[in-house]
């Protein structure tokens, strides 16, 4: 975990320089209506930090282990979904132009996510496409900034508001974080409680023995309250530190953040290249008992659930390939005190299919809804289930390309000032025993909570 003595101190930059480097080559923007024009540019030896984070209204996206991080700012062009099937045919619609001024021009990026589906008790739209007006993007120790432009504003207006832009972006970099003790965490509310969670797990495995369904995903949301507002930039330098193999992303919709750093990639989009993960199957992890993840992987119940996944994803991604490869056994994937069964289902899309085509196919996969799809979502809606703040929905990018990556929003908070929004899920066979699957519950809220104490 992180502490506050852990935060590293900004590095030095050479700000003015690189702000002349900036104003030489940037262009007065051609008016460009209701389409984009976009503008990259390689800038030289620019540090990664969370930093950036404290500014408002910015959106990021990082898979530390892949040495890939996205930062946003601004709203070049945005545009609100009523929920995932309408986002899936957003990117076609939009007229985007692309000019590389120096270097090799990586391509501009949006940023795009949706929520579980149907209306979010926390007030965020269905789905969300976002454009930011300065993209940076590191890759591999490299940088390019992107800035993007959508109207026709007078072009020396966009261009100084690009620069304005980059020099608060440039001057957020060396501003050190905040050094601040630990929060302390007063739980608020919790939806279902445990009777109530341990009823529905009853009423699912009955609905599994009589045949109606074969999984379900049930999932239980936390409110707590910390003792000082949290910094979101701290939470994702905290979970950046302990979970570098995950995306970790942000999203800001006015004074709610989402934060998570999720272990389950939906799909992700390279040249054609295909893959996502099939995650289902969880057990604690303790260095004090090595032979937790052998049970894990001999489970009968957790293999079940598992296949259950790996099959539902492959049959979604057959119909969108020319190739496919689905190994024959789960792995494990092990992120702090949970272990998953995880198997990479990869292979390469057909030319007419792409990022957002493939994600329509696969979400929600089973992992977090169930099996059949129909039955699991309308037993929840019987239930009286509800998801918030995003919650197992997929949030993520895409370039101009159609190459990008999708992410199912899980290990996730929604802070608010003092408040933070917690939710975990865990799926239900016929094999599954109330009490054990709320406290693997509890164990995945656990940890985002304690990456929490020191945000």
């Amino acid at each position: 975990m992180i502490s506050a003595c852990s935060i590293p101190t900004p590095p030095s930059i050479d700000r003015p320089r690189i702000m002349s480097f900036l104003a030489d080559r940037l262009p007065l923007p051609e008016p460009c209506g209701d389409g984009v024009v976009s503008y990259s540019i390689a800038v030289p030896s620019l540090p990664l930090s969370s930093s950036p984070l404290l500014l408002p209204d910015v959106w990021s996206w990082a898979r530390p282990s892949e040495g890939l991080a996205l930062i946003g700012i601004g709203v070049a062009l945005q545009r609100v979904y009523a929920g995932p099937d309408e986002l899936a045919g957003a990117m076609p619609s939009i007229r985007w132009d692309h000019r590389v001024l120096e270097g090799e021009g990586d391509r501009p990026v949006a940023f795009l996510g949706h929520g579980f589906g149907g209306e979010d008790p926390s007030g965020l739209p269905g789905g969300l496409l976002r454009i930011p007006s300065l993209l940076m993007r590191y890759q591999s120790g490299r940088v390019d900034m992107v800035f993007s432009h959508s109207g026709d504003d007078e072009p020396a207006d966009v261009r100084q508001s690009w620069l304005d832009a980059a020099d608060r972006l440039l001057l957020s970099l060396q501003t050190p974080l905040p050094s601040l003790s630990g929060t302390v965490l007063a739980r608020l509310s919790e939806s279902p409680t445990q009777d109530v969670f341990h009823r529905r797990v009853e009423a699912v495995t009955s609905a599994i023995a009589e045949g109606r369904v074969e999984k379900v995903v049930l999932s239980r949301r936390v409110v707590v309250a910390g003792s000082r507002p949290f910094v979101p930039a701290r939470l994702v330098a905290a979970l950046t530190e302990q979970h570098p193999s995950c995306a970790i992303f942000t999203a800001s919709f006015g004074s709610n953040i989402l934060v998570a750093a999720s272990p389950e990639r939906l799909v992700a989009c390279r040249d054609r290249r295909v893959e996502s993960y099939a995650l289902a199957g969880t057990a604690r992890c303790d260095s004090a008992d090595p032979f937790l993840g052998g049970r894990l992987l001999c489970s009968a119940k957790d293999r079940h659930e598992h296949r259950l996944v790996v099959g539902w994803i492959e049959e979604a991604l057959r119909g969108l390939c020319e190739t496919l490869d689905v190994p024959a056994e789960p792995r494990r994937m092990t992120l702090g005190k949970l272990q998953h069964l995880w198997t990479p289902i990869s292979g390469v899309l057909r030319p007419d299919a792409g990022l957002l085509e493939a994600a329509h196919a696969l979400h929600p996969t089973p992992a977090v809804a169930g099996l059949p799809l129909a039955t699991a979502r309308q037993i929840l809606t019987d239930l009286g289930e509800t998801r918030s703040g995003w919650y197992s929905g997929a949030l993520g990018w895409i370039d101009r390309g159609g190459d990008g990556e999708l992410d199912v929003v899980l290990r996730c908070a929604l802070l608010n000032g003092y408040l933070a929004e917690l939710s975990a899920g865990g799926g239900i066979v016929g094999a599954s025993q109330p009490e054990a699957e709320f406290a693997e519950t509890e164990l995945k809220l656990q940890t985002m909570l304690d990456a929490l104490q020191v945000a």
